[in-house]
């Protein structure tokens, strides 16, 4: 029996995006059962006639849309996972652009190392302040082989029924952070954050083939105020008992 994979993709601030994007998840090796379109209100910026763009494009019959007339911000995506049909949930942010490949790449990892999969992967290097390993696992690191990290980013592959976890606590901020908070959460539950293979010589495997989209001027994650954020969110998980991977002590088998 083939895996059945529910896809969630958002559209807020970059529906140029959003064509390719849909063309993208259908061309993949293993089909989705369904893709949903969580549609926040758009900037002020958008006007009449873009707002109809957004949902009338190539392919948008094969897309289930969710048409909000408030911006209910990142967090309702990740509990809408629960609602949905199939076994395994992917949610896109509006700047990632899978490769043919990535589904079966995360299905390869997902239940054998029992991991959520990101396309790109931080880990944190102090517990006094914000220090992050470089380059990024994922399309920047070209990792050969699966990496263990305390972060994902730009897209997240799971098992449905693990998407309950996210509110096992209330996220500190419902506008930033639901990343590192999802993470910290699954941890709990002896469900680690990785970054499957974005090998150099074999691009098909990877989350996002255009990783330059995610560095506009409407990214969040680039904001000048969001470094603060950032540390915030990360120092609120670590106090809550979240352990990095470079930061906590090795366990060895006896001899």
């Amino acid at each position: 029996m083939k895996p059945s994979i529910s896809v969630i993709l958002t559209s807020w601030a970059r529906p140029q995006y959003l064509e390719e994007q849909v063309e993208r998840i259908l061309n993949q090796s293993v089909k989705p059962v369904e893709i949903i379109l969580w549609y926040n209100k758009p900037p002020n910026k958008l006007g009449i006639f873009e707002r109809k763009q957004l949902i009338r494009f190539k392919n948008d019959r094969y897309v289930k849309k969710i048409l909000c007339d408030y911006n209910f911000g990142i967090v309702p995506r990740f509990t809408l996972a629960s609602c949905l049909e199939g076994e395994y949930v992917c949610i896109f942010d509006d700047d990632t652009m899978p490769a043919e490949r990535w589904f079966e790449n995360c299905l390869e990892h997902v239940d054998k190392d029992r991991v959520i999969c990101g396309t790109i992967g931080l880990r944190y290097l102090s517990r006094t302040d914000l220090k992050t390993e470089k380059p990024r696992m994922g399309w920047e690191a070209m990792n050969r082989k699966l990496e263990i990290v305390d972060t994902i980013g730009h897209c997240w592959f799971f098992r449905r029924e693990w998407a309950r976890f996210f509110w096992d606590e209330e996220p500190l901020m419902r506008t930033f952070g639901e990343d590192i908070h999802f993470c910290a959460m699954l941890q709990r539950h002896g469900i680690r954050s990785a970054c499957p293979p974005h090998p150099s010589g074999d691009r098909s495997l990877w989350g996002s083939v255009k990783p330059e989209l995610g560095v506009d001027n409407v990214a969040i994650s680039v904001r000048s105020d969001r470094s603060m954020d950032f540390w915030k969110i990360v120092r609120h998980e670590l106090e809550r008992g979240f352990k990095p991977v470079l930061l906590s002590p090795k366990v060895t088998a006896e001899p």
